[in-house]
């Protein structure tokens, strides 16, 4: 397991709760971190998929200048919090992602083996917001998404996990949560998040990066220091930009969780992330190609 949509009351009891999850969960992420790898083995790391790779990427060449229905429009502004967020640039590379997503990645609500068309309309969107500037072949290993009615059978207080080719999601959690914009726990961004880190070499230990990336080493460096940054915050009782689930740790010292935090901060608190973790936030700038720190709410029309 992956990501979790969990909550406390307050900086130090979240931190408590990463404390627990960390030692009860510890044997089940090992596990999925394992699966995942084990996945991955035996393929080049530029080579990846390749197929897969370029038929999502000749998908969104092919849909350019496709558009919502005006009535998936509607849906989205009324739930995704977002929407009313994301500058009017973007607003067609986001629909044109959302239709190959529909295209391309099954989408099941588990509970009646199907899912309603909102239901994967709302999915798509918040997975493709984080694409909205990056390729459809990010999720090129992503096979499948399972919407629970409430809890993940075998996961409790899980909302959400994800490997590198299934993402799970709590229905309930997510329709109650999905309309806030700026709390910095997006359910949906959190655990697309992961599968974007596993892509690159099947590990999720938040470098989104292959080692033969240039950026590779920085992203390292930055992991290293911004999880001891974190830590010490929330140690010390301090609120941060970046949630505290963010500081958790594998038994094998990767820092799983802290690109996916991250990421949800870097869309929902810009502002506040660009001020307290100045190089995070530009790692995430310069790997999703945009920046949100500048976003304004549109106004209504």
């Amino acid at each position: 397991m992956l990501g979790a949509g969990c909550s406390a009351s307050g900086p130090a009891g979240e931190f408590g709760l990463v404390v627990i999850l960390g030692v009860v969960g510890l044997g089940a992420l090992v596990l999925v971190i394992e699966k995942a790898k084990r996945a991955g083995s035996g393929i080049g790391k530029a080579k990846l998929n390749n197929e897969r790779d370029r038929n999502l990427d000749k998908m969104l060449e092919g849909g350019k200048g496709k558009r919502l229905a005006v009535s998936q429009r509607d849906t989205i502004r009324e739930y995704v919090g977002l929407s009313h967020w994301l500058p009017e640039k973007w607003i067609a590379p986001w629909e044109e992602r959302i239709l190959v997503f529909l295209d391309s990645i099954p989408i099941t609500y588990m509970k009646e083996n199907s899912a309603s068309d909102e239901m994967r309309l709302l999915v798509a969107a918040e997975a493709s917001l984080l694409i909205v500037n990056r390729p459809m072949s990010d999720y090129r290993h992503l096979k499948s998404v399972h919407l629970w009615e409430d809890e993940i059978p075998g996961m409790e207080n899980a909302r959400g996990t994800a490997t590198r080719h299934e993402v799970n999601l709590s229905w309930s959690y997510l329709k109650k949560t999905i309309r806030n914009a700026r709390d910095g726990h997006n359910l949906c961004l959190h655990e697309f998040a992961h599968v974007i880190d596993f892509a690159d070499d099947g590990i999720a230990q938040s470098i989104p990066v292959g080692r033969s990336s240039a950026d590779y080493d920085e992203w390292r460096n930055m992991v290293e220091e911004e999880h001891r940054r974190l830590m010490k915050a929330y140690e010390s009782g301090k609120n941060y930009s970046i949630r505290a689930y963010g500081g958790f740790k594998s038994i094998k010292g990767d820092k799983p969780e802290l690109f996916s935090c991250a990421s949800s901060a870097f869309f929902e608190r810009g502002v506040r992330l660009k001020r307290e973790c100045p190089r995070v936030y530009e790692a995430l700038r310069k790997f999703y190609g945009i920046d949100p720190s500048t976003w304004r709410k549109q106004k209504e029309t």
